[in-house]
């Protein structure tokens, strides 16, 4: 029979394990309670030796649980680190720049719009006014010279002094509409960057390559097909002066049509029509329009395919916005077509 307390547990159907809490289970199955008197033993009980494991770590076990990455929210009561910093557009990064996506990797590029207007719309449209007038003035009016003496094409100049003061002054206006927007750009902090011209990368390399073939074969189908529009015979390089001349004026050229056609009608008008919130077929078909005008020295048939293939190079940058590929492939097509020149009328 099983006196004390135990008993008590018994009769009422009660394990005596249950009031282990209180103290240790001895082997006949009573719980042991400690002694009041008793000091405490300096071993600790095998029971409660560990510690519970707690998911926030201490001081010197590092960050907060809620701040590492993937963990959540932050508990009730904890307060949250700092926030990061909102993302710089990448229009505002400086010439050079690596922006994220835009690496040479063979994906498709991503379209980083342009930088929001930094003037009002009166005054955005008086300069890109500016621009294009002092850009395709003087080509405008030479047409228009023509057109009034009753010639269809520029007298070519065979003496090599004044072909060398034409070539001057011809580079000097082509070049002049690109370096006032150019100041108009950094003035306005926006930057070579705002009309595409972000870091030169080997992919706009290979990229204005194929754009070059493309326009061989684009032209070469066009001028078939509008051939019977008529074209003019321009002589770009006279062959009476010095060879060595001709293949520097080629260069020339080449470079100068390259980049300032390129940099003024696709990188700056398309832009800042962009920026006025004009309708995309406003945005290409003005400037390709104005520029294909240029071209009716050579005929009509000429300045009908030289527009279409404006229109292709206006969409290609309107949907990457990436301008050195067209720049690289109008240089590649002036040059080639020059070089055919020099090799069949030498």
């Amino acid at each position: 029979m099983v006196a004390g307390p135990h008993r008590e547990h018994v009769r009422h159907g009660l394990q005596p394990e249950v009031l282990s809490y209180i103290g240790r289970p001895t082997t006949q199955g009573v719980a042991e309670v400690p002694d009041p008197d008793q000091p405490p033993s300096s071993h600790p009980d095998p029971h409660w030796s560990e510690e519970p494991s707690s998911p926030w770590p201490g001081p010197e076990s590092g960050p907060t649980a809620w701040t590492r990455p993937g963990s959540g929210s932050p508990p009730s009561g904890a307060e949250p680190g700092p926030s990061p910093p909102p993302p710089v557009p990448a229009w505002t990064w400086p010439f050079g720049t690596r922006v994220p996506g835009d690496r040479d990797e063979r994906r498709r590029p991503v379209r980083i719009p342009p930088p929001p207007p930094t003037a009002p719309r009166r005054v955005l449209i008086t300069e890109l006014a500016m621009v294009l007038l002092l850009a395709f003035a003087p080509g405008l009016l030479g047409l228009l010279v023509l057109a009034a003496s009753g010639e269809n094409q520029p007298e070519a100049i065979d003496q090599l002094g004044p072909a060398i003061g034409a070539t001057i002054f011809d580079t000097f206006l082509s070049w002049a509409p690109v370096m006032v927007l150019v100041y108009l750009l950094a003035r306005s902090g926006e930057g070579v960057a705002a009309i595409g011209l972000r870091r030169f990368q080997a992919s706009d390399a290979w990229s204005g390559i194929a754009l070059a073939v493309m326009s061989w074969v684009l032209v070469f189908v066009l001028a078939i097909v509008f051939s019977r529009l008529g074209s003019n015979d321009v002589d770009f390089l006279p062959r009476a002066l010095p060879l060595w001349f001709r293949i520097l004026d080629a260069v020339v050229i080449a470079v100068t049509a390259g980049v300032t056609e390129e940099v003024v009608v696709r990188g700056y008008a398309q832009t800042r029509l962009e920026q006025l919130r004009a309708p995309t077929p406003v945005i290409l078909l003005l400037p390709t329009g104005l520029w294909a005008l240029l071209h009716l020295y050579q005929g009509v048939g000429p300045a009908v395919t030289i527009f279409c293939l404006g229109l292709v190079y206006a969409a290609y940058f309107q949907a990457t916005r990436r301008l050195w590929p067209l720049v690289v492939a109008h240089c590649l097509f002036d040059l080639t077509q020059l070089t055919l020149i020099l090799l069949t009328r030498s």
